[in-house]
This record gives C-alpha cells, sequence and structure tokens, in this order.
C-alpha cells in the first residue's frame, strides 16, 4: 500500500502546528449567524439555537460529499469458500473501485455489476461459484453488503479491497475539534461554503423566499466548485485529452471513480 507522510508538518513545524485556519463547527456557526443577523450573544435573542445551526451544517457537508464522493476509506475482505455476500461498514455510502486477489496472483479490478445484470446473465446465479468476475451492492436490508459473482471456491489467500464513500459524521458539538467533513483538512477549502446552505436554511424558516435564493445559489456554485477541485488534477493528462479539449477528469483523485 502507499506509504503517507505529512508535508505540512516537516516545513512549517517550527512556524505552525497546521499549514492555515482551520474552520471549525463554531466558526461555522457565527458566520451564519453574521449572515442572518443573529449574532447576539444573548441566547434570548437569538433566532436559532447552536444546536440548529449545527443540524443545518451536518445536513450540508452531509449533500456536498453524496453529490461529489468528498471522503473516502477502504476495508478489506478476506474471501470465505461458498459465501457470496460480506457486511459493509456502517458508514459505507456506496463503493468506488474493488481490487481482488485470486491466490498467487496479482490484484485486479473486479467491474460492478447489479442484481438485474446478474439475472439475465446467468439464472440461478445465487447458487454458482467459481472465481469471482464481478461485485455487486446488496441494499435489500438495512445493513449493506458486497457480493461476489460466482461465490468463491477457495478461501482467499490474499485480500479483497473496497474502497468506498463514507458517510459524514453529524457534528454535534463547537468544539475546536469539531472540524467538517470527518476531520478531513484536505476538504478545509471547502468548508467555508457550509455557512451558505445554513443561511439558506435558515431563511425558508424565516420564510425569506428572496434571500433563501440568494443563498441556496451561492451554494450549489460552490458545489461546482468543489466538483471540479476535487475530481481534477492538474498534472495528469492521459493519452488522448489533448484532442478531447479540456481539462480531463483525473482517476485517483479524492472523488474519482
Amino acid at each position: 500500500m502507499l506509504k503517507r507522510f505529512l508535508l505540512c508538518g516537516l516545513l512549517l513545524g517550527s512556524y505552525s502546528s497546521s499549514c492555515f485556519a482551520t474552520l471549525a463547527a463554531s466558526d461555522l456557526i457565527s458566520r451564519a449567524r453574521t449572515f442572518l443577523k443573529d449574532a447576539s450573544t444573548n441566547a434570548t435573542r437569538q433566532q436559532f439555537s447552536d444546536t440548529q445551526y449545527l443540524q443545518w451544517a451536518s445536513d450540508g457537508q452531509r449533500e456536498a460529499n453524496a453529490q461529489n464522493w468528498l471522503i473516502q476509506s477502504s476495508f478489506t475482505i478476506t474471501l470465505a469458500v461458498g459465501t457470496t455476500e460480506y457486511a459493509a461498514p456502517s458508514d459505507f455510502l456506496f463503493p468506488n473501485r474493488v481490487w481482488y486477489q485470486q491466490p498467487g496472483q496479482p490484484l485486479t479490478k473486479l467491474p460492478a455489476s447489479s442484481f438485474n445484470d446478474l439475472d439475465a446473465r446467468s439464472p440461478g446465479w445465487q447458487s454458482v461459484t467459481g472465481t469471482p468476475i464481478a461485485y455487486f451492492v446488496d441494499m435489500t436490508t438495512s445493513t449493506v453488503y458486497i457480493g461476489f459473482y460466482p461465490a468463491p471456491t477457495t478461501t482467499s489467500t490474499g485480500p479483497v479491497i473496497v474502497y468506498y464513500v463514507q458517510n459524514t459524521v453529524d457534528m454535534v458539538s463547537t468544539n475546536e475539534s469539531a472540524i467538517p467533513f470527518n476531520g478531513w483538512l484536505a476538504l478545509q477549502p471547502y468548508v467555508s461554503a457550509l455557512p451558505y446552505y445554513m443561511a439558506y436554511r435558515a431563511y425558508l424558516v424565516l420564510e425569506e423566499d428572496a434571500l433563501a435564493k440568494e443563498y441556496l445559489n451561492y451554494w450549489v456554485n460552490f458545489l461546482l466548485i468543489m466538483r471540479q477541485g476535487i475530481n481534477r488534477q492538474p498534472d495528469f493528462n492521459p493519452p488522448g485529452a489533448a484532442l478531447r479539449g479540456g481539462n480531463p477528469t483525473g482517476l485517483g483523485g479524492l472523488g474519482s471513480p
């Protein structure tokens, strides 16, 4: 697997504990209150509580993540003989890519399939065994499962690595440690958009439709900026990109498929 190190700390360790000012949940609330002219320090004069602002911020980061695949992780499965499906982590949103390793062979990428595709490909596929050639996602219960077709006939001696998009963790505290987007500092350039979403939701409650629309427009435009920033890599130029024109979508970025 890839080895990583923190360049920021090496370069700036003697000057600062971080590369930039980090926006925490409390900073988002302060900015949203400014947009709403709701910045009184007297709680009885505030239009909305910190708890309400935190919920809107949580809703906003969840929406941004679902649209732009901002937060990703991975988990490893050891295949067992005859077992088709394996439970995904509780923070699983959807898969990004799946690598499978046959015993004694290098990792290879498995293509995605679906129930409809498998039904058409092989009636009775649920009982077929062999070397897996595809994976699918089973969301028929509250627990999400990753399935493999065919079900393996041997226990894997190497890993199946599932890269997936994580759900965001709701922000429930105004402590400085409450960092949006699950604390991913690489996503800090996009955190400043969340107060726009929070203001949009607040103005909807206040029935200030014109202002709600303005802040919604800010939010939607920033979602597009997120998509561009996450999915593109300036230094990635695949063959034929010049012929297609424009900047290509980079494979291997935080949000790339």
